[in-house]
């Protein structure tokens, strides 16, 4: 099989920690085809199936004391594994953040920094990450943040201090992890107004899908009640900026299996254009522009 897509969204962790994923995106789809004993090679296995050659794996630290060891666990994984572009992470409670971003990029070799907030416990849009965003704009490097799914999740984030960090920081460019699903019409606007922003399509193409198959069920679901309004955005934003648009699985807790996912894609028929561009063109020159691959 042709390995040509690029998934810009998963999670292979030490093994408890998988174990602790699987485990909490069953407690909301019991039936979520992940095992909690999967290992790392078959996470990768499940994608080599479905043609996927390079990930942008994401690791992030529950607790301060696993920000150092999750770090050197994502060097040495894909110092062993081809196709892998790993991310650092840390903690709200981790001293020296700017020291530690430094750390990850310049000796550890990582390509940027993601974080997680909801998952974490803690507002990453605030004062405090702010020598997170000075480290990353001296060091021209990408910050990844999840966002969205608010209801889901039963949290919020500062929206407006995510713009001041966008204007602080012109060149650290950001990834909008869930494209604020599914407030589009505000990823749209930003979209146009700062040209370093990328967004992740992750889980939300499947979502879409779901509410457009069942809208009466899912309008009451996850914050689907705002898609209704929402959805003329969402093709806004794949019709004129697909170049800054990625996807990916967020296997093993994403929207079912990789083939399950790459086969809701695939049943929207999207353009060629999107198509090469959210599978694998838009991470690819992100890379070569942002990371240094």
């Amino acid at each position: 099989m042709k390995h040509d897509k690029l998934d810009c969204h998963i999670h292979i962790l030490p093994p408890a920690r998988i174990g602790g994923l699987v485990r909490w995106i069953k407690k909301s789809f019991p039936g979520h085809p992940s095992r909690e004993d999967t290992t790392p090679e078959e996470i990768l296995e499940d994608l080599r199936d479905c043609g996927v050659g390079t990930v942008f794996n994401l690791v992030f630290p529950l607790k301060e004391e696993e920000t150092e060891s999750l770090n050197e666990f994502n060097r040495e994984f894909a110092a062993s594994h081809e196709g892998i572009v790993p991310f650092g992470s840390l903690h709200i409670e981790t001293p020296g953040k700017d020291e530690v971003v430094e750390r990850c990029i310049t000796e550890l070799g990582l390509a940027g920094i993601k974080l997680h907030p909801y998952a974490q416990g803690f507002e990453v849009f605030s004062p405090a990450f702010e020598p997170v965003f000075r480290k990353l704009n001296e060091l021209k490097r990408p910050f990844i943040v999840h966002t969205g799914f608010d209801i889901f999740y039963g949290k919020t984030q500062d929206l407006e201090y995510l713009g001041g960090i966008l204007d602080r920081y012109p060149d650290m460019p950001v990834v909008l992890v869930h494209s604020l699903f599914p407030r589009f019409e505000l990823a749209l606007s930003l979209l146009e107004r700062y040209g370093s922003l990328y967004l992740d399509m992750t889980n939300v193409i499947a979502c879409i899908k779901y509410y457009l198959d069942d809208p009466g069920f899912w309008a009451s679901q996850a914050g689907f009640e705002d898609v209704a309004g929402s959805l003329d955005y969402f093709y806004r934003l794949l019709d004129g900026f697909s170049d800054r648009i990625m996807f990916g699985t967020d296997h093993p807790a994403g929207m079912g299996s990789p083939r399950t996912i790459y086969y809701d894609f695939a049943s929207f028929d999207f353009s060629e254009e999107i198509s090469v561009n959210l599978l694998g063109g838009t991470a690819r020159r992100f890379l070569e522009l942002h990371c240094g691959y």
